[in-house]
C-alpha cells in the first residue's frame, strides 16, 4: 500500500512541478521577448529569430523557478493529501511517515544535481545564444572581432596582425599581457609584447614594450608606443562573456587571473560561490513544503486546512500557492540582500551566498525531523 501511495504522490508532484516550472519559464521568456520588441522591431526581425530568442531564455528561467516550483508542488500535493485525510489513513494503518517520504529526499537530491547541471552546462550556452540572436537581429553580432576565453581575448587586428590579450578588464578599458604577431605573405615577421595597454579614445597606448624582428633579428625595448592596429575597446567589449555565460571553472580561472594581476573582484567571488549554493536549496525547498504540510498537526497548519478548506480542492491549491509564494518571496529577498552584502564587502564574498540557504536548510531540517509519525 505504501509503495502505491508513494508512486501516486511522486507522479502528482512531477506533474505539478512540470506545469509550474515550465509554464512560468515560458511565460517569462515571452515577457522578456515583449520587453525587447520595441528595440527589435526597427530591424524587422523574422518570426524564427524572435522564437529563438524567447526559447533560448527559457532554461535560465527554469533554473530560477525550480526551487519555487519544488516548494509549491510539495505544498500542493501534500496539502491535498491532508484535505483528503490520506495522511491520517496512512498513520492509522501503521505506516511510518519518514519511510513514506524517503523517496522525496532522493527526488530533492536529483533536483539539486539537475539544477547544478542546468546552471553549468545548459544556461551558459543558452545565455550566449540569447545575446547572439539579439546581435543577429540588431546587426551588432554579425562581425565578431574577438574571441573571449577565461579572461583572455584573441582577435585579428585592423592591420591583419593576430593579437592576444592575456587579461582584459572592460570596466577600466585596460589590457594586460598583450602579444601582437605581425605577418607578411603568410610568414610571421615581427612580435610585439607589451605589459599593459590603455584605450585613449582613438588608439591603444602600449607600455613596457619588447619588439622582436624575426626577419632581421632585431630586438628593441620601448617604454610606450601608440598602436592603432587593434580595434576600439567599444567594439570588442561586446565579445566579452558575461558571468551567466561562463561555467564555474571559467569563472574561477578568470578570478584567479584577476587576482594574479593584482585586481580583487568581490562580485566575481560572490558569483562563483552562488553557483554552488543556489542549486542546494532545491532539496530543502521540497522538504520544506512537505514539512509545512504533513507536519501541520503540531504547528497549527493542518487545523487551518481542515477548518478553512471544507469546499473544493482548489481552495487547498490556493492557500498552498499563497503560502509558497510568501516563502519564495521571503527567500528571494533574503538571498538578494545577502548577495548585495557580499558585493559590497560587508560580508566575506564566499560566505554571502550561503547565509540564506543555510538558514532555510536548518529550518527545513528541524521541521522535517519533527514531522509526527
Amino acid at each position: 500500500m505504501i509503495i502505491k501511495v508513494q508512486r501516486l504522490y511522486i507522479v502528482e508532484f512531477f506533474k505539478v512541478l512540470f506545469i509550474l516550472t515550465i509554464g512560468m519559464s515560458i511565460l517569462f521568456g515571452i515577457l522578456g521577448l515583449s520587453e525587447k520588441l520595441a528595440e527589435f522591431s526597427q530591424y524587422d526581425p523574422s518570426i524564427i529569430q524572435l522564437a529563438q530568442y524567447a526559447a533560448a531564455s527559457i532554461p535560465r528561467y527554469v533554473l530560477y523557478f525550480l526551487p519555487m516550483g519544488a516548494l509549491l508542488s510539495s505544498l500542493f500535493v501534500f496539502s491535498l493529501a491532508i484535505k483528503r485525510r490520506e495522511i491520517v489513513a496512512i498513520k492509522t494503518s501503521g505506516g511510518k511517515m519518514k519511510k513514506m517520504l524517503a523517496p522525496f529526499i532522493v527526488i530533492g537530491l536529483l533536483l539539486t544535481i539537475s539544477g547544478f547541471v542546468l546552471g553549468e552546462f545548459i544556461v551558459p550556452v543558452t545565455a550566449f545564444m540569447v545575446r547572439d540572436v539579439a546581435g543577429e537581429i540588431t546587426g551588432k553580432g554579425s562581425n565578431k572581432t574577438a574571441l573571449f576565453k577565461e579572461g583572455a581575448l584573441y582577435m585579428r587586428g585592423k592591420d591583419g596582425a593576430i593579437v592576444k590579450i592575456a587579461l582584459y578588464l572592460p570596466e577600466q578599458n585596460l589590457s594586460k599581457g598583450i602579444s601582437i604577431f605581425k605577418y607578411s605573405n603568410g610568414v610571421m615577421t615581427e612580435r610585439i609584447d607589451a605589459e599593459t595597454a590603455i584605450w585613449e579614445g582613438t588608439a591603444w597606448r602600449l607600455k613596457n614594450i619588447s619588439s622582436y624582428g624575426l626577419a632581421d633579428g632585431k630586438y628593441s625595448v620601448m617604454e610606450e608606443m601608440i598602436y592603432d592596429g587593434i580595434e576600439s575597446a567599444n567594439i570588442f567589449r561586446e565579445d566579452v562573456l558575461k558571468v551567466e555565460e561562463m561555467t564555474i571553472l571559467e569563472l574561477i580561472t578568470y578570478k584567479n587571473r584577476l587576482s594574479d594581476a593584482g585586481f580583487k573582484n568581490a562580485k566575481l567571488s560572490v558569483d562563483v560561490s552562488s553557483r554552488l549554493s543556489y542549486p542546494i536549496i532545491n532539496l530543502f525547498m521540497l522538504l520544506l513544503g512537505i514539512s509545512l504540510s504533513v507536519g501541520g498537526e503540531q504547528k497549527g497548519l493542518e487545523k487551518i486546512f481542515r477548518t478553512k478548506m471544507q469546499g473544493a480542492h482548489s481552495h487547498v491549491g490556493m492557500l498552498s500557492a499563497g503560502l509558497g509564494l510568501v516563502i519564495s518571496v521571503a527567500y528571494w529577498l533574503g538571498y538578494s540582500f545577502s548577495l548585495s552584502l557580499g558585493y559590497s564587502g560587508a560580508v566575506p564574498p564566499i560566505v554571502a551566498p550561503w547565509i540564506i540557504p543555510v538558514l532555510f536548510s536548518l529550518l527545513t531540517t528541524y521541521l522535517y525531523i519533527n514531522i509526527p509519525e
